[in-house]
């Protein structure tokens, strides 16, 4: 057993059994590795007193403390479970995040030396099938596979990696950070990127593969305008997604069809070989098979049809509707100083190997 405390935030508006039930199962299978587990649950009172009939006796189950008042409810759930942590390291997991115990040990014995550890995640499918991705067995949905090719570009573009939805932290380095900008839809990296400005020391664990189950199709759908809406902070990325189409457009029309299909091989080209870099950095093979990379030129039209979704949204509300409330922003004031220190991070780390 480590010393960790596991910290799961989560919001139902519909009760979902065999979703409860799943997530029962997985804190069974975690608890011996850890020293409490505890669920900060936003959902409302109905669906909440049936989450608690279920997860009784194998975690802690407690809702959000709301002298927490930021917009985005996920992160005044993560404060309110560091308030609660009976212990001086944390594990921070997604609802959709799946450790095994020997991952959870690894995380753990990393934290000893660091403050803070940034594992890589990957796709696998559900709970209740082979999850190996070595195994003869793995399946992904398709909207899944697009989303693993876009986890490979990330890999292969950016520094520090793809932007996973865990982390490990010791207690005492958040009480120190403070709170980071809980306004913000992108949470999950606005606050490694608030460690980084605080100084605190971080490990990007770039090798260390941490399950994350697919988004049914519905979820995924829903999600896409929201992952666009996050990179508006980033007008680079937005500006260079939004100008696929009509690139495509202007070229048919003014250059015609051989042109345009020239184009797009290109993008296809560019984005396959782009995944197949990620693929080939550290041990992303062993949980990224090689045809994911095929898919790269699908997430990259996908996002290019999204960044207009968002811009739908943005125009009709000035933001983006997260839950009840509205959300302006995608990213937070700590996005451009933490990333820049986070790079630094990363970069004398690859120096020193």
């Amino acid at each position: 057993m480590t010393s960790c405390t596991y910290l799961m935030p989560i919001r139902r508006t519909v009760f979902d059994t065999a979703a409860a039930t799943q997530l029962r199962a997985y804190f069974d299978l975690v608890q011996p590795s850890v020293a409490q587990i505890v669920i900060v649950d936003g959902s409302p009172p109905d669906i909440f007193a049936q989450h608690q009939q279920i997860w009784a006796g194998t975690a802690r189950h407690e809702p959000v403390d709301r002298s927490f008042g930021f917009l985005n409810d996920k992160v005044n759930g993560i404060h309110t479970g560091v308030r609660l942590a009976e212990t001086a390291e944390i594990i921070l997991a997604d609802d959709d995040i799946r450790y095994t115990n020997r991952e959870i040990e690894e995380i753990a014995a990393v934290l000893k030396r660091f403050d803070v550890v940034r594992p890589q995640n990957y796709l696998g499918p559900a709970a209740g099938s082979n999850h190996d991705p070595r195994g003869p067995g793995y399946t992904l949905p398709w909207w899944a596979k697009m989303e693993a090719a876009r986890m490979l570009i990330n890999r292969a573009t950016l520094l520090a990696a793809d932007y996973p939805g865990t982390c490990a932290f010791r207690r005492e380095a958040m009480l120190r950070a403070g709170p980071y900008d809980g306004d913000v839809l992108f949470d999950n990296e606005e606050i490694i990127r608030h460690f980084a400005r605080s100084g605190a020391r971080i490990c990007y664990a770039n090798d260390l593969f941490v399950r994350k189950c697919p988004a049914g199709f519905q979820k995924w759908i829903e999600q896409r305008p929201r992952q666009a809406f996050e990179d508006f902070g980033l007008r680079a990325k937005t500006i260079l997604f939004a100008a696929i189409i009509p690139c495509i457009l202007f070229l048919g029309i003014l250059a015609g069809s051989k042109a345009m299909f020239a184009f797009l091989f290109l993008i296809a080209l560019l984005s396959t070989l782009l995944a197949a870099v990620g693929r080939a950095q550290g041990e992303a093979r062993q949980f990224f098979p090689a045809h994911l990379c095929l898919f790269a030129p699908l997430w990259i039209l996908e996002r290019s049809l999204s960044t207009y979704w968002a811009f739908y949204w943005y125009l009709r509300k000035g933001g983006y509707p997260f839950g009840d409330r509205l959300l302006r922003k995608g990213i937070g004031f700590d996005w451009t100083e933490g990333g820049r220190i986070a790079s630094q991070i990363v970069a004398s780390s690859r120096s020193a190997e």
